[in-house]
């Protein structure tokens, strides 16, 4: 849980110094356009490689996946520190966001492989609540940080952090990896090229425009890795994308649920902040102006896994949409009101934590835990992808109209509030088609899509069990006999085959 406060904290911490980092003296030649690739390198690189950061945690074990981004997130952190020119700032910010793919979702990855199926939900909750408790910290310390020491005092106690959470994994349990095939290179390096063309696609079409040799290269880049991804990932294992997960009830609507909430919840706090800072507010009180949010934030995900005992991850989403379309109206009808603001933000952070929550539970609560880092992957691509590509649009509307953010802000609110709608009323129609939450307490009582997803290294693990299991019900079968006939003084005549090797002869097995 440490890991993903980290993360969120960074996230943050960029929002907050991006003006101070343009004023800079190495940023001073920089182009104003050009300093956000800051954030959208960093984005970029985590969007492009969580799907292959979970795979890779899977296949080659949870533990060194997560030290190996523990040290590059250290390493980019400290690079932002001291780093003497632009160049180096933004290879941090790169090598930032590549160490964030390898740590989120191997280290979710462990945390749910070693609890029970039922306590799966409050491990999740649990979860988004961290994630806020990091947004919540930036925003109440690093504004007075940055306003007393400079942005790059920002990066210090991050990578700091990052080192002190590699010192702790040597004590982490080991996990069993789920498969034995090698990674297949060439799909996971084009699944990350493909991934990145998207974010760039996103990002700058409308800088580039739409029909310029630049944003038809990187639709083509996108369009022909993700289809190598899908033709590699028929043919062989070890590929990027699991197929196997695509069976498991509920990861299609966690994916599709977390994509609508990065659309919905990442334009309004990347803009938020300038707004404020348009009203006249210093950096100190910015961050202290959207601590509530997170505070909310925090509260909602830690009621997430009730609610959804209760109502399913169709009713917890719809709950959450609802109230995060509510906070959102709020915020616009009364803005300039320091109580109905409080008011809205409060609101919209309890649907924020109730819809990243119930989507992440309704991704993993029945994937295989051989497959948790690669679910925990797909889905957090899909909230980043959703985060890269509402800002973009939200950034572009502005663009085109030629309004400064405070002035477009309401309009982004609404289309925020619209995007939050339409969740909700998806969720409206999954809860009447499927009434039980989307299959979600069924299949906790029945792990079908263990069976249906068995390869043959999990059959062979599964024989060998079953041999031992008859080893020993054998050796008791033994002791018995030994004990009845010292008892009776008679030898009793043991069948010629134990009952458990009848079970699984070939014979039995094609009768049933």
């Amino acid at each position: 849980m440490a890991v993903t406060a980290l993360a969120m904290a960074d996230t943050m911490a960029i929002g907050m110094c991006l003006p101070a980092l343009g004023r800079d003296p190495i940023a001073r030649a920089i182009p104003t356009g050009e300093v956000a690739l800051v954030t959208t390198a960093n984005l970029a690189a985590v969007a492009a490689l969580l799907v292959t950061g979970g795979r890779l945690a899977d296949l080659l074990g949870r533990r060194a996946v997560l030290a190996a981004g523990l040290v590059l997130f250290a390493s980019g952190a400290l690079a932002m520190v001291a780093g003497p020119a632009w160049p180096v700032v933004l290879a941090g910010r790169l090598v930032q966001g590549v160490g964030t793919a390898l740590m989120l979702p191997s280290a979710l990855a462990l945390l749910l492989g070693h609890v029970p199926i039922n306590q799966r939900r409050g491990a999740v909750a649990l979860w988004g609540s961290a994630t806020a408790t990091g947004g919540m910290i930036m925003h109440a310390a690093g504004g007075q940080l940055l306003a007393a020491h400079g942005w790059r005092v920002l990066y210090l106690p991050l990578g700091l952090s990052a080192v002190a959470l590699l010192l702790l994994v040597a004590v982490l349990p080991r996990s069993q990896v789920g498969q034995r095939d090698r990674p297949d290179v060439l799909a996971l390096a084009a699944s990350a090229g493909a991934t990145t063309a998207l974010m760039l696609l996103v990002t700058y079409s409308s800088r580039w425009g739409w029909t310029s040799p630049a944003t038809l290269g990187a639709a083509m880049a996108a369009a022909g890795g993700f289809w190598l991804v899908l033709a590699r990932s028929r043919r062989r294992a070890g590929g990027t994308i699991d197929r196997t997960l695509w069976r498991c009830r509920g990861f299609g609507w966690g994916l599709l649920a977390s994509l609508l909430y990065g659309m919905l919840a990442f334009p309004f706090l990347t803009l938020a902040p300038m707004v404020l800072r348009e009203r006249g507010m210093g950096v100190a009180e910015v961050g202290l102006a959207l601590a509530p949010l997170s505070a909310a934030v925090i509260a909602s995900s830690l009621l997430a896994s009730r609610l959804t005992r209760r109502l399913g991850t169709s009713g917890g989403l719809y709950v959450g949409a609802y109230a995060a379309a509510a906070g959102l109206l709020t915020l616009l009808a009364t803005s300039h009101a320091p109580v109905g603001a409080l008011i809205g933000l409060l609101v919209a952070g309890t649907g924020f934590g109730l819809i990243t929550t119930t989507a992440t539970i309704s991704g993993t609560v029945t994937v295989d835990p051989a497959h948790y880092a690669a679910a925990v992957g797909a889905i957090t691509t899909a909230r980043m992808l959703g985060a890269a590509v509402g800002p973009a649009i939200a950034l572009a509307y502005l663009d085109c109209t030629a309004q400064p953010p405070g002035v477009g802000y309401p309009d982004v609110l609404i289309g925020c509030a619209a995007v939050a709608i339409l969740l909700a009323v998806s969720a409206l129609v999954r809860t009447i088609w499927r009434p039980t939450g989307g299959g979600i307490r069924s299949s906790e009582a029945s792990p079908a899509p263990v069976s249906v997803s068995a390869t043959p290294e999990d059959l062979e693990r599964l024989r060998e069990t079953l041999q031992r299991q008859r080893a020993r019900l054998d050796a008791i079968a033994r002791t018995a006999e030994q004990e009845l006939t010292a008892l009776t003084g008679t030898p009793r005549a043991r069948p010629a085959t134990p009952f458990l090797w009848t079970m699984t002869t070939p014979s039995s097995e094609g009768s049933r």
